[in-house]
């Protein structure tokens, strides 16, 4: 990628999107055309292309045990299994009684359909590792109001003791579903 083209910024806010372009001092006017070579001492002098960052490997063990915890995570919850579902969250998150009361709340009025489309493991840095999934949720029957959707989520993952959990949780992007 060249280092003088425009580069543009994406911020997603529940769907809308901004877009600020960020000037490179090389596009100002008088400023040398994007390509071309620029001169020192009357000599060429090429510039060198920018290598974009490497993603660090990860361990595929463990890689499996992080996707693991998300799968049984929504195993869980599609059968009601209250029980199953919480032994996947870390006992120190502070989304651990909320999300017993959801669960609660949810179980007894609504079935729901989970379906996973993306579950990507972002990085493992030590006992913590970010996991993004884009996920379908559909209802299927019950008598409370719900409105179908895609949401993308980051999740974060701690240890506790050798197993992997969920701490934490943010939706990246929410999409409700038309049919």
């Amino acid at each position: 990628m060249n280092i003088k083209m425009m580069v543009f910024q994406k911020i997603f806010l529940f769907g809308s999107m901004v877009l600020s372009p960020i000037l490179l001092a090389e596009d100002l006017p008088g400023a040398s055309l994007p390509g071309s070579a620029t001169s020192v001492s009357g000599t060429a002098k090429e510039v060198a292309p920018v290598a974009a960052p490497q993603k660090k490997e990860l361990d595929p063990v463990m890689e499996k045990e992080l996707k693991d915890v998300v799968k049984t995570n929504i195993f869980a919850v599609s059968k009601k299994n209250i029980n199953m579902a919480l032994s996947t969250i870390h006992p120190e998150s502070p989304t651990m009684e909320s999300s017993k009361d959801m669960m609660t709340y949810i179980f007894a009025r609504l079935q729901l359909k989970y379906t996973i489309q993306q579950l990507e493991v972002k990085e493992i840095d030590g006992d913590e590792a970010k996991v993004e999934v884009l996920q379908v949720t559909q209802k299927v029957s019950g008598n409370a109001a719900f409105r179908d959707n895609r949401v993308k989520m980051l999740h974060t993952m701690k240890r506790d003791g050798k197993k992997w959990k969920m701490y934490s949780s943010e939706a990246l992007l929410i999409e409700y579903l038309k049919y």
